[in-house]
C-alpha cells in the first residue's frame, strides 16, 4: 500500500529563503475539446484552446524572459508532437518540461493499463522533442492507479493533490515519489472559462495568495505553487496581470523561484530515510 509521509519540519529553502514560489503551466491545446455525439467540433473552442500553443506560448516565454523567472511547463505529449518548435524554445529558455498526458485524457475514467500507456507515450514523446526524460507529472484528474504508475516508471513528482501546503512524499517498497501540492486559484479557476472572468480580480486572489504564504513565512519556510495555462494566461489584458503578479513577488525579500523538479530533488536530499536508501541502493549496485 501507498503510504504518504510528511517531512515539513525538515524543509529548508536555499540560502535561508523562507518561500519557495513554482509557477507551473498545463501546455495543453485543443486536446480537452471533444466531438459532440454527433461527430461535430466546437470550432469555437477548439480555437480558443489552440492559441496557447500557436500564439499564446511565445507572450508567455517573453513574460519570463523579462522577469527573470524559470518555470514548469507541463505539457501534453500530443502538444509535444504537434509544435516541437514551441516546446525547444521552452527548454531552450531554460524552463522544465514535464509531463501532462497525451490529448489531456480525464485520468480517472482510464484503466490502468490505459493509464500505463499513456504515461508511457507521453513519456517517450517528450524526451524525443527535447532529449531529456520528463521527471514531473500532473494529469488531469488522478485515478486510483496514478501513483503506482508514475513510481513505476520512475518518476520524481507529481503535482494533483490540494490536501496540504508544504510537499511531502509518497512511498511504497523501496520508491519514493515527491507531491507538489496544489492550491485552488488556478487561473481556470479564477478566470473561470476561456473567454470569461476579470484579469483584476484574477490578480487580488494570486497576491492574496501569495500574501497570506509570505506572512506565515515567518513561522517557516512556505510553498507558494501557481498553476497557469497558456491558452487562458496569454491573451491580452490577462498577460498583463501574469507579468504583474511575478514583479510583485520578486520585490520581496526571502523568495525562491524555483521549477518543479528543484523544489522535488531538494525535499528528497533534506530527508534523511530518502537519503539513506539512495546510498543503500548505490552500494548493492557497485
Amino acid at each position: 500500500m501507498i503510504q504518504e509521509r510528511h517531512v515539513k519540519d525538515k524543509l529548508a529553502w536555499p540560502d535561508g529563503r523562507r518561500m519557495a514560489v513554482t509557477l507551473t503551466f498545463d501546455f495543453q491545446g485543443g486536446e480537452d475539446v471533444k466531438p459532440d455525439k454527433n461527430g461535430k467540433m466546437n470550432h469555437e473552442e477548439w480555437t480558443q484552446a489552440e492559441y496557447g500553443p500557436r500564439t499564446g506560448i511565445w507572450r508567455i516565454l517573453r513574460i519570463l524572459e523579462e522577469t527573470g523567472v524559470r518555470a514548469t511547463f507541463l505539457t501534453c505529449g500530443g502538444i509535444a508532437e504537434r509544435y516541437p518548435e514551441q516546446v525547444k524554445a521552452i527548454v531552450q529558455n531554460g524552463h522544465e518540461i514535464a509531463g501532462h498526458g497525451y490529448h489531456h485524457e480525464v485520468a480517472r475514467d482510464l484503466t490502468l493499463e490505459q493509464e500505463r500507456e499513456v504515461i508511457q507515450k507521453t513519456t517517450a514523446m517528450i524526451e524525443k522533442r527535447t532529449g531529456k526524460r520528463p521527471v514531473g507529472w500532473r494529469s488531469c484528474t488522478q485515478s486510483p492507479n496514478s501513483l503506482q504508475l508514475l513510481m513505476e516508471n520512475e518518476y520524481l513528482w507529481n503535482s494533483n493533490s490540494f490536501s496540504y501546503d508544504l510537499p511531502f512524499l509518497w512511498e511504497h517498497d523501496d520508491r519514493t515519489l515527491v507531491e507538489l501540492p496544489r492550491q485552488p486559484f488556478g487561473d481556470g479557476r479564477t478566470y473561470g472559462h476561456r473567454d470569461s472572468g476579470t484579469p483584476n480580480d484574477a490578480l487580488v486572489i494570486w497576491k492574496g495568495l501569495f500574501d497570506d504564504l509570505y506572512e506565515e513565512s515567518k513561522l517557516g519556510p512556505t510553498f507558494c505553487p501557481f498553476q497557469f495555462h497558456p491558452y487562458i494566461s496569454s491573451r491580452p489584458g490577462r498577460a498583463r496581470i501574469l507579468k504583474e503578479i511575478i514583479q510583485y513577488m520578486r520585490k520581496h525579500d526571502g523568495v525562491w523561484f524555483a521549477c518543479g523538479s528543484e523544489i522535488a530533488e531538494l525535499t528528497l536530499k533534506l530527508d534523511a530515510n530518502v537519503a539513506r536508501k539512495v546510498v543503500l541502493k548505490e552500494a548493492v549496485g557497485s
